[in-house]
């Protein structure tokens, strides 16, 4: 033990500290003996890149920290702090991570902040940290809860997503990270919402694969084959909806939140073969009526004329409509929809067995500037 850390032995808890169970998390005041675990925490990859921790961190960074929650808790409004302990099944209760409750002057309202040991992440710990913290503030005539984090922090918002938080929007440059300016996404709680289960479902994509097409969630390495460029009229494709290596972070990012918030399942249409990307699909949830979605599917240009799109329409929509009790979706219908001239997408839903229901005249603008009608087409399950 270094002197530093060797101080900390002398180190007052903070008082006060109200402590909070559920059975397998305990929320107590800090130790001086925690030093060592918060430089391990802090150390970690992942807490350097989504908190402001002190980058290198060391022993005088963790006393500095430890005197900050003592002064906190001494202060009638300051924030509140708690250590997490966790029974961990090896060791046994040990320190976890911290959380913290910032109030918010006299509005009832505070920000909630936390961090996890590595060793306890997966485990639903921060997630039994959080109800707990949020149950004392409403106890305690709290009125909402706040979540902020960077934007692309997926495994915060799961924490955040499954206690009920919802969700109400992303903020371009809102946060100060390290001297940048980054994007927040934004989530809340009440004391009438149900803290034990999601406000909306987080929907992963399973991987399903037949005739040398796999459709597969998208992964970061997908952005090498960005490159091949859709190049297809814009009324074919709307703005945005096929990434460039240059877009692709941000693309990737919106599609995962989209299937955090419950509103689209995405995939990645794959070579079966190679694993390579040709292009996507997706099952669209939100502005749509209950049990219904609607299907789409781009493909890059090296991709086209081998019949990937068919397959992957096939896939997309057959597990939409299986029964959730058989793993699909359960929907009753999907919906799609074509422009007028784009006969190889309206080929692929007649293959994939949609059918043509309704003509939209003047939909939208070609590149001339002449108007080209929209085509509209269902599929229902074999239920309805």
């Amino acid at each position: 033990m270094t002197p530093e850390a060797d101080s900390l032995r002398g180190a007052t808890c903070p008082t006060g500290v109200p402590e909070l169970v559920d059975g397998r998390v305990r929320l107590r005041a800090h130790r001086p003996e925690d030093a060592a675990r918060i430089v391990e925490q802090s150390r970690d990859p992942l807490s350097a890149e989504w908190t402001t921790v002190p980058v290198p961190y060391g022993d005088k960074d963790a006393r500095d920290f430890l005197g900050l929650i003592r002064d906190a808790w001494e202060h009638a409004d300051g924030h509140r702090y708690w250590a997490i302990e966790w029974d961990d099944p090896d060791d046994g209760p040990r320190f976890a991570g911290t959380i913290d409750l910032r109030p918010k002057g006299r509005t009832h309202t505070a920000e909630v902040g936390f961090g996890l040991h590595p060793d306890a992440r997966g485990q639903g710990v921060m997630a039994s940290a959080l109800r707990l913290v949020c149950r004392w503030w409403f106890a305690h005539g709290g009125e909402r809860v706040y979540w902020y984090a960077n934007a692309g922090n997926m495994a915060s918002w799961r924490v955040a997503s499954v206690c009920g938080f919802r969700w109400h929007t992303g903020l371009p440059d809102f946060l100060d990270h390290r001297g940048v300016a980054v994007g927040a996404w934004i989530a809340s709680v009440g004391p009438d919402d149900d803290l034990g289960r999601p406000a909306a479902p987080w929907l992963d994509p399973p991987t399903l694969e037949r005739d040398g097409v796999r459709l597969r969630a998208w992964a970061e390495s997908d952005i090498d084959d960005t490159a091949a460029d859709p190049d297809l009229p814009g009324h074919f494709i709307p703005p945005g909806a096929m990434p460039s290596p240059e877009t692709f972070p941000g693309w990737l990012d919106q599609r995962r939140m989209a299937m955090a918030r419950g509103l689209a399942l995405h995939w990645c249409i794959a070579d079966a073969a190679t694993d390579r990307a040709l292009g996507g699909a997706v099952v669209i949830l939100a502005e749509q009526a209950e049990g219904s979605g609607e299907l789409g599917y781009q493909l890059f240009r090296s991709a086209r004329g081998r019949g990937a799109a068919t397959v992957a329409a096939r896939l997309a929509s057959g597990h939409a409509l299986r029964p959730e009790a058989e793993g699909g979706m359960g929907l009753r219908r999907l919906v799609a929809l074509t422009v007028g001239d784009n006969l190889p997408s309206a080929r692929v839903l007649e293959r994939a067995g949609f059918t043509l229901w309704g003509r939209e005249p003047g939909f939208c603008l070609r590149a001339d500037g002449s108007a080209d009608d929209a085509l509209h087409w269902v599929l229902a399950s074999a239920a309805d």
